[in-house]
């Protein structure tokens, strides 16, 4: 049973890391075509300007997103996470974002738009630093000193890379040998979701 544990954390941890990359990349990748598009529109054609004009937009949106994503993982693990785990137990704050993935990856696949994405990623990402980081912490309390300090490791470090790994794969594969649109990314993400959730009921 050991065995089945560690294989299914490990699994947890690939897919986990697999669909927040993969998120990050996505989300990127919207952020740019909303201000391609923003160009267009302009009718901004010097291409000095082009590059300045999404280089100050990136950095915008990404100051604004990490702000909110901060502040509400701050809130959710000042307030959430403890009395989630108090009231609903470990199986709730496991799978508290896996859930919030699927909503959000179906969500991105069906509406693409940016101010769409970046709601969702941000309660996505929030959850995943707060409810997500005490459940990791959690998770071991109950496994035997040696696997705590042999196999944790393993796993943090070898799937986690594994899973980052993956998400560069999925962008190589998806977006440049099959040209596949963002909302397809979004929906495989979903699909990815799908399994780690199956595993985290499992554990």
């Amino acid at each position: 049973s050991g065995n089945r544990f560690l294989l299914a954390v490990a699994g947890i941890t690939l897919l986990m890391n697999w669909v927040i990359t993969n998120g990050d990349n996505l989300l990127f990748r919207t952020v740019q075509d909303a201000l391609r598009n923003d160009l267009a529109a302009r009718g901004i054609s010097d291409a000095q300007t082009r590059e300045a004009f999404v280089r100050e937009g990136t950095t915008a949106f990404y100051g604004g997103f990490f702000f909110w994503v901060n502040l509400c993982a701050l809130v959710l693990q000042a307030f959430v996470a403890s009395r989630l785990l108090k009231y609903g137990g470990f199986g709730v704050i496991l799978l508290l974002l896996p859930v919030i993935a699927l909503l959000s990856q179906s969500m991105m696949a069906l509406v693409p738009l940016l101010l769409v994405v970046r709601v969702m990623k941000t309660a996505e990402t929030a959850t995943s630093y707060s409810v997500n980081n005490t459940a990791q912490q959690v998770l071991w309390l109950p496994t035997p000193t040696e696997m705590k300090y042999k196999a944790k490791p393993a796993i943090d470090t070898f799937f986690v890379r594994l899973g980052d790994g993956f998400a560069a794969l999925t962008v190589l594969v998806g977006m440049r040998f099959f040209a596949l649109a963002t909302p397809s990314l979004f929906g495989f993400n979903a699909l990815l979701v799908v399994l780690w959730l199956l595993l985290g009921v499992f554990v």
